[in-house]
């Protein structure tokens, strides 16, 4: 695992082009044009109320979204991710129809947590306090008063270490080692990568590896302003998720892949596959109307231009589109299942923590990076640190982890200089064919 706060900073702006660079350090004014592109030929105010609390007189200027971006319209189609409160859940009931099958918001657990006590600006800030040497500062300064607002901050691991540890305690949300299983059950993340870490020292001392093969991301804590949001996606690794919101509000959508073929496909009938490009790139034009091609073009699109402009668009043309969809308040947790694409926008000043999630549900999946191109060097990582503590799950992917040590081991020979002398009967490297 990484020993400092590593700080990731994920852009998802560049669908706009190099015009949003000349904004960056312009924030407010980069949203006003913005709001004048989506609603051409309207003059009322983008934002319209006040910040989330935790915000307020610290960063100039912060408001919440307006209500069109609101979770409202008819639809036949929409499902609404259901809600359940602590008071009502057991591990039975998310086994049962939660687990590796359907989003949930969790209420009723977030609220009794320290960080919703703990993270005031003023803690998170102070250079001098518990969050220092973490330089939130600088960071959270940046992200709410000089950036640009579709952004979001994200803090790789800090949730593993004190006090954020014990801010957002995961460890009674998913079960971190052999114990009972907790609230989500258990994740086999934290001893994947230490057993990860520990096969890949031992094949680069054998000769076998060279370079950095990271570990996979555990937990995150993510803080952004309203508007800000990453584009669909589906989280990597094949890792379920839960996402704890401590300040703010945001609205999140999910779609299977069928959800999402089938929403590329009636952009198709409608004739709007142009005007959906023309929201990645206004100048964009000729795109092939064929499902891939369009939704590659939905997976281009920030949050803000998705609920935003996509969504009205949509609803202008008649198209209803099967998905599930949530507006989570602060102090609910949001339980995402793998391989579902989703979407989330702030709609107020955000801060909320997160935790990535591997069980005996999607072990192997992982292991095989399903989705990803074969590498022998993962593969052989995944499976060696699987079999370390889950031999008898490991049993099905048996003949895969032949091949990979196979390739790894062939691989490692092809790269070293020839060999001098006589050659072994079992060598079958280069230098050594007949």
């Amino acid at each position: 695992m990484p020993s400092g706060a590593k700080v990731v900073l994920l852009v998802v702006v560049e669908a706009f082009g190099s015009s949003i660079h000349t904004l960056a350090w312009q924030p407010w004014e980069h949203m006003k044009q913005l709001w004048q592109w989506m609603h051409p030929g309207q003059h009322h105010h983008f934002l319209h109320h006040e910040a989330a609390p935790w915000t307020k007189a610290h960063v100039a200027g912060r408001e919440a979204l307006g209500e069109e971006f609101e979770m409202r319209g008819q639809s036949q189609l929409r499902r609404t991710v259901p809600k359940v409160d602590l008071s009502n859940f057991s591990l039975k009931l998310f086994e049962n129809e939660y687990h590796h099958k359907q989003p949930l918001v969790l209420t009723g657990l977030v609220p009794k947590w320290p960080a919703t006590r703990e993270w005031t600006w003023e803690q998170l800030t102070d250079p001098k306090g518990k969050y220092g040497r973490f330089q939130l500062d600088k960071h959270l300064t940046f992200y709410f008063s000089t950036h640009a607002q579709n952004e979001n901050l994200f803090l790789e691991n800090i949730i593993l270490q004190p006090p954020f540890a014990h801010d957002c305690p995961l460890q009674s949300v998913s079960q971190q080692g052999d114990g009972p299983k907790q609230i989500l059950g258990r994740n086999f993340l934290p001893r994947l990568n230490k057993a990860w870490s520990e096969a890949k020292e031992e094949a680069i001392q054998e000769g076998l590896l060279e370079g950095d093969f990271a570990e996979s991301v555990q937990g995150f804590v993510i803080a952004g302003p309203a508007g800000a949001g990453g584009m669909l996606h589906i989280d990597p690794d094949w890792t379920s998720y839960w996402n704890a919101l401590v300040h703010g509000r945001k609205r999140w959508m999910f779609l299977t892949h069928e959800e999402l073929t089938s929403l590329a496909n009636l952009v198709i009938s409608k004739g709007l596959t142009q005007e959906v490009a023309n929201l990645t790139s206004p100048a964009k034009s000729g795109v092939h109307p064929m499902p891939r091609d369009v939704k590659k073009l939905l997976k281009k699109l920030p949050a803000i231009i998705w609920f935003g402009k996509l969504l009205p668009l949509l609803q202008n043309a008649k198209v209803d589109f099967a998905r599930q969809e949530v507006v989570v308040e602060a102090g609910e947790l949001v339980y995402g299942p793998p391989d579902v694409w989703h979407i989330a926008l702030a709609l107020e000043d955000s801060i909320c923590c997160s935790e990535q999630m591997i069980d005996e549900g999607n072990l192997l999946r992982f292991v095989q990076d399903e989705g990803q191109s074969y590498e022998p060097s993962f593969a052989y990582l995944g499976c060696q640190a699987g079999k370390k503590y889950w031999p008898e799950l490991m049993e099905p992917l048996a003949s895969f982890c032949e091949r990979a040590e196979k390739d790894l081991r062939r691989e490692a020979r092809l790269q070293r200089p020839a060999k001098k002398g006589p050659c072994s009967e079992l060598d079958d490297s280069p230098s050594c064919a007949a």
